[in-house]
């Protein structure tokens, strides 16, 4: 065993043996620090760790990078950011993170010619409340945060007042009450339905009291941001958990700097509660613009042959551009919607969701053939204002997500899945039996419902079985970062030392340069094509030439016409920052 491989295996022994000593299988915030630090230190020449921030309470907030630093060039390769447990409350997605860092180190072709980055911990403050009693899934930090807009903060927040260690429900018979009990099971509670004859008897509150006596409960308790919830996309104003603005944290901000500060990015992938893999991005948002009556300005009219006055659909639009712009050219959503200002897309582009669609649907036979066969619930959709949407909406990137784990679909499908699980997995454990107790301010009481985490987290014991399976996906999907390459090339001599040289650019991977959000944002850099030698000068076209919009295993032809006296050799050359690049030289009149 060479040294590197000792140091590999005795930092991940240590990182085993700290877990099986400690009371959690998950890592803690200062945990995972800890790992990534004695990484960087037995490693570097191959492992950085980049400071981006402190959080609210302190903890270090840290980007490692794994790359081949004996290449220079490598500098000059594209980049993968992962980013884990952004919420706070998915220590699954920091185990994935940590498990991925582990199979990138063992596996050095790895990061031969792609530099990773990965934010093992993407909420520090949030996530180390799994951590402490008692336990409440809340992924906000603790920056003092006013939620009920009175003259006090964070004065009424949950207690545990069964002292069993978890903060469940109360539920007390009220005749204002909205709720009853579930039909299908009692432990269960339901919204009363008036229309079904149903009356509410009960009132559903988060176990606790009303400290502040203003009548309500727990609704202003410790904190805060949610730096997963605080992202510019669809970023939710005076929301519970999204703070001040987008950005306002600086994890935040720091992540977001770091991203602008490396354009090399060319894919993300976000460990946390959706998952893009499993399903492609849905759609489904309301737009300002009424895609199905458009109205062209005047001048866009004049072009298109249309009648300014009318409304047209979105594909209407479509065909008439279609007679106006060159052969080859692609017109989708995303010209449209660019030409005619109709402001930000907040839906998948439909060639992007076609290319989704098909990656989803290599994972799910990826599973399979990884004896993957249980049946899941479908993933939460993701969130607004999450990192997962800015990648994809507004830098106009292949991301990509994945959450790990899911309740399982029950083998009845008229039962409650959470409950079936407790059932039959849990052995009761996950959900707590209501008791009554004498609420100092309610009277009579129940208290009880799901065990927190009960429902979002797997059994212990499958941990390593999930990540061994689904974490390796990454690698299938990094193999299809745009490469383009410079393939055949003619040179044809016109006479009075004047060549026509045709090169043929082809994108050997199964995504597009860029996707067609990418086109949309602009955001995403073009490829430069370069043409080179000694003596020449441009008669058509030009020594530097934008290159983009090619897609997934397609070919384009670029020309030049020079003059050159005597001969040389030129050099063609396609440099993308976020995709693989590559040369030919060649020599004019083919000697």
């Amino acid at each position: 065993m060479n040294k590197i491989a000792f140091l590999i295996a005795l930092v991940l022994c240590q990182a085993s043996l700290a877990q099986q000593t400690a009371p959690s299988p998950y890592h803690t915030p200062a945990g995972i620090n800890e790992q990534l630090t004695s990484l960087a230190k037995s490693q570097p020449g191959e492992v950085t760790l980049h400071q981006l921030a402190k959080s609210y309470q302190g903890t270090d907030y840290q980007i490692i990078e794994i790359s081949s630093k004996a290449n220079p060039a490598n500098k000059k390769k594209p980049s993968v950011l992962v980013v884990a447990n952004l919420e706070g409350t998915a220590p699954l997605a920091s185990e994935g993170a940590l498990y991925l860092i582990g199979e990138l180190l063992k596996k050095p072709e790895q990061y031969k010619d792609i530099t990773w980055y990965v934010l093992a911990c993407g909420n520090p403050d949030g996530a180390g409340r799994y951590f402490q009693k008692p336990l409440l899934a809340d992924g906000r930090n603790f920056r003092p945060w006013n939620d009920d807009m009175d003259e006090q903060t964070d004065e009424d927040g949950p207690e545990d007042l069964n002292g069993d260690g978890y903060i469940t429900q109360m539920r007390a018979k009220d005749p204002d009450g909205g709720y009853i009990p579930d039909d299908k099971d009692s432990r269960l509670m339901k919204r009363a339905d008036p229309a079904k004859g149903e009356k509410g008897i009960y009132k559903l509150y988060q176990e606790g009291i009303d400290n502040d006596g203003d009548g309500q409960y727990n609704e202003d308790g410790t904190g805060g941001t949610n730096i997963g919830l605080t992202f510019p996309f669809l970023y939710g104003y005076n929301q519970t958990g999204t703070g001040a603005w987008s950005g306002s944290e600086p994890e935040i901000f720091a992540l977001m700097k770091f991203v602008n500060e490396h354009p090399e990015i060319a894919m993300t992938m976000t460990y946390g509660y959706s998952n893009w893999c499993l399903q492609a991005p849905k759609g489904g948002r309301k737009s300002a613009v009424n895609l199905s009556a458009i109205k062209l300005p005047p001048r866009y009219a004049q072009m298109l042959n249309a009648d300014p006055e009318k409304t047209y659909s979105l594909d209407e639009v479509k065909e008439m551009l279609k007679a106006t712009v060159p052969p080859g050219t692609t017109v989708d959503d995303a010209m449209v919607a660019g030409m005619l200002d109709m402001g930000p897309v907040i839906n998948p582009l439909e060639a992007d969701s076609k290319i989704y669609t098909a990656f989803a649907d290599k994972y799910k036979k990826y599973l399979k053939e990884k004896g993957w066969t249980s049946k899941r619930l479908d993933p939460q959709r993701e969130k607004d204002g999450t990192f997962e949407l800015l990648a994809y909406y507004q830098l106009g990137l292949p991301s990509f997500s994945m959450d790990f784990w899911a309740l399982p679909k029950p083998k009845d499908s008229t039962k409650n899945a959470f409950i079936a699980y407790n059932d039959t997995i849990l052995k009761g454990k996950g959900f707590s039996a209501w008791k009554e107790f004498d609420h100092p301010k309610l009277g009579k009481v129940e208290i009880g419902g799901n065990i927190p985490y009960a429902d979002i987290l797997p059994l212990p014991g499958q941990i390593d079985t999930l990540l061994n399976v689904q974490v390796p996906w990454i690698f299938e999907l990094v193999k299809q970062i745009p490469s383009l390459a410079v393939g055949e090339v003619k040179v044809e001599a016109q006479g009075s030392g004047i060549y026509r040289i045709d090169a043929w650019i082809s994108n050997d991977r199964q995504l597009p340069f860029p996707l067609a959000i990418g086109t949309r944002t602009k955001i995403v850099p073009p490829a430069i094509v370069t043409l080179t030698g000694k003596g020449i000068s441009f008669i058509s076209g030009r020594d530097r030439t934008p290159f983009e919009g090619i897609g997934g295993f397609e070919t384009r032809k670029l020309t030049w016409i020079v003059r050159s006296d005597n001969p040389e050799d030129i050099l063609i050359k396609v440099d993308p920052v976020n995709a693989f690049g590559s040369e030919k030289s060649i020599r004019l009149g083919g000697k």
